[in-house]
């Protein structure tokens, strides 16, 4: 037997053992929720989306740099901005089942509202499956103009060399250009250099394997046995007979369920949350938690899938030290810009040790994991270096602009650059 089938039989009697353990606890705590996400949650009803969330710029507090050091050198990694959803037969079923409801005069006037923003997203979706939105572009200004405003040095002193990559999909491109353009804009005297391609990939875009994805969707299907939507609740709101509208749409949950995703994208086209106060506070805890467990148990360091799913990201990790041991050591560089997905985002901030998404969470903990504070559109890790007159490096690292720590080593945020590099 290879090491690849054993591998791939591990992970199937992972997955098979797991499913019956969080069946029966998932049931037995399926009303249980974290006060503190269920708060963040009714503070932004976008939040539920997680990883379609827009991104918010939360500060959080800052730990004064150590005498003597001055930045000059920051790597970077960003997900593409805010963009549309994929079509697929979801929008024109949908469009389908609640024509089909119009026609018979069952919408109520807040279901007639509601339907009128389902239609308004779809039309701005414009048949462009994972387009950047204005919304993205906007998003990835202001990342770089805060970038530019807090460490302008680093941009105005030596070659102003910025190297920028992106992986081959359109929205990170455009990213790339929208984030440049506002360095540029703010120093117009850069050098920067913009590159893309499949042999960038693995730098830019990496994702879980296939035996990981499927395993853990046997964890998911748990997950989802164990809560029933209110779809009771929510016919009530839309349609005057909810009894006839159940047989008119056939399957009211999954109406419910894409008539969610079209809510969770409508922040994308900067529309508000009118949509998303259509479900129940239960049901928009639901959804977050199973996009949260999905993010986390197939891109984090997770207890059952974590070690695997490192792998793919060290080809990113090498990126990132061949490059700041080259602009350390010739001076020559300010920035290395990267864009990518959050998949790639949460997998290398975990491999590389950052509180958050590198703590070993397993399939009962992932559950309330916060994920919407870690995999918004936009989200963005950046490392940034700092120097004294001896030379001696330090590294400071940031998650969405929030100052962060690394659970694997002791003290920070400010750390010493081989310290960082031996626990790797």
């Amino acid at each position: 037997m290879t090491l690849k089938t054993s591998l791939r039989y591990l992970l199937v009697f992972s997955a098979a053992a797991l499913v019956f353990v969080f069946a029966a606890s998932a049931q037995n705590s399926k009303d249980e929720k974290n006060p503190e996400t269920v708060r963040l949650i009714h503070e932004n009803l976008e939040r539920a989306g997680i990883n379609t969330d827009p991104y918010e710029y939360l500060p959080g507090p800052e730990t004064k740099v150590p005498k003597g050091y001055k930045p000059f050198y920051i790597s970077h990694y960003g997900r593409h901005g805010s963009r549309t959803d994929w079509a697929g037969s979801k929008y024109p079923w949908v469009l389908e089942k609640y024509a089909a409801l119009e026609q018979q005069g069952l919408l109520t006037e807040e279901g007639a509202r509601a339907v009128d923003r389902v239609r308004e997203i779809i039309a701005l979706h414009a048949g462009m499956d994972g387009r950047l939105t204005q919304r993205g572009q906007d998003e990835h200004r202001q990342i770089a103009g805060r970038m530019f405003a807090k460490y302008p040095t680093v941009f105005k002193k030596g070659s102003r060399k910025v190297r920028a990559l992106s992986s081959v999909a359109q929205r990170c491109i455009i990213s790339m250009t929208s984030f440049t353009g506002e360095l540029l804009r703010r120093e117009p005297r850069l050098d920067i250099t913009w590159d893309t391609g499949a042999a960038f990939q693995g730098i830019c875009s990496t994702e879980d394997t296939r035996e990981i994805k499927k395993a853990v969707g046997k964890v998911l299907d748990a997950q989802a046995a164990a809560h029933v939507p209110d779809t009771a609740g929510f016919y009530r709101r839309l349609f005057t007979a909810p009894a006839k509208a159940r047989i008119i749409t056939e399957d009211p949950i999954k109406l419910m369920r894409y008539t969610f995703d079209i809510a969770s994208i409508a922040g994308s086209h900067y529309l508000d949350d009118r949509l998303m106060r259509e479900f129940s506070e239960d049901d928009l805890y639901w959804y977050a938690q199973n996009v949260s467990m999905m993010l986390y148990l197939r891109q984090c360091n997770s207890v059952e899938w974590g070690d695997e799913r490192m792998k793919p990201v060290q080809e990113l990790v090498d990126d990132i030290v061949t490059k700041a041991d080259e602009a350390i050591r010739t001076g020559d560089v300010a920035a290395d810009l990267r864009f990518g997905h959050e998949y790639q985002l949460l997998a290398i901030s975990s491999r590389l040790g950052v509180s958050g998404v590198a703590e070993r969470l397993d399939a009962q903990t992932s559950r309330d994991w916060a994920g919407f504070l870690y995999s918004p559109f936009a989200c963005n890790l950046q490392i940034i270096f700092f120097k004294n007159s001896k030379n001696d490096v330090l590294v400071k690292f940031y998650l969405n602009e929030r100052e962060a720590r690394l659970i694997t080593l002791e003290g920070g945020p400010y750390y010493r650059w081989e310290d960082v590099k031996n626990s790797l």
